[in-house]
């Protein structure tokens, strides 16, 4: 998959204007928080894996917390539309004349996305929840993503008669939340135990009763 944030990070850092040695401590950093856990990650840790002097890792961010937050708004900023961009291409290129089969097809993309980047969301998430004004930030990216391709395709099934006449945010909350759920579990413990295909097919199923056209 194309979309994966370590990669894409990576990508992002080589457009900042930092020097080699912060774009070795970020990358290191993400690394370590996703495999380690933040707390379990020492910035010794960081100055070992990124090949620089434990002095250099604090030269730019005076404490741990201020790696995180800058991976973290890294992330929001730069990797993000990335992945909604590279979402609504891998989705829309699909011809798929039926709306159920079109929805499991993005169902199973968002759960395959989130199994496979699951200790960096893990990350991500956790900073949002105790940190506001990056919650607020992470609304913010959200609700101007791109997705006009994406709402194309919704209306053009809403004018064959395969899904119900909302506006195309109602119906995208609708599948997120459902989708969400399915992963949610997944974000607070140690488990990585997931049937994709069987989950994608129960949230499809649960999803058309309430999108199907009465």
């Amino acid at each position: 998959m194309a979309n994966n944030i370590s990669t894409l990070f990576s990508k992002s850092l080589d457009e900042m204007n930092i020097s080699d040695k912060q774009k070795a401590v970020l990358q290191a950093s993400l690394t370590l928080f996703s495999e380690k856990g933040f707390e379990n990650t020492s910035t010794r840790d960081i100055a070992r894996m990124a090949n620089v002097a434990e002095g250099t890792v604090y030269k730019q961010f005076k404490t741990k917390q201020e790696l995180l937050q800058a991976i973290v708004g890294s992330v929001i900023n730069n990797v993000v539309p990335q992945i909604a961009s590279e979402f609504v291409n891998e989705t829309t290129d699909i011809e798929e004349p039926d709306f159920k089969n079109f929805l499991q097809n993005l169902i199973q993309n968002r759960m395959q996305f989130f199994i496979t980047n699951l200790p960096q969301i893990r990350i991500l998430i956790r900073e949002s929840m105790t940190n506001k004004n990056l919650r607020l930030q992470v609304i913010e990216k959200f609700t101007h993503l791109h997705l006009k391709k994406l709402e194309n395709y919704f209306k053009y099934y809403q004018q064959q008669g395969q899904l119900v006449d909302w506006d195309f945010t109602q119906i995208i909350r609708y599948i997120l939340g459902t989708t969400g759920s399915y992963i949610m579990p997944l974000l607070f413990s140690g488990s990585t135990t997931f049937d994709i295909t069987h989950s994608s097919q129960e949230a499809t199923e649960f999803l058309m009763k309430g999108l199907q056209p009465k």
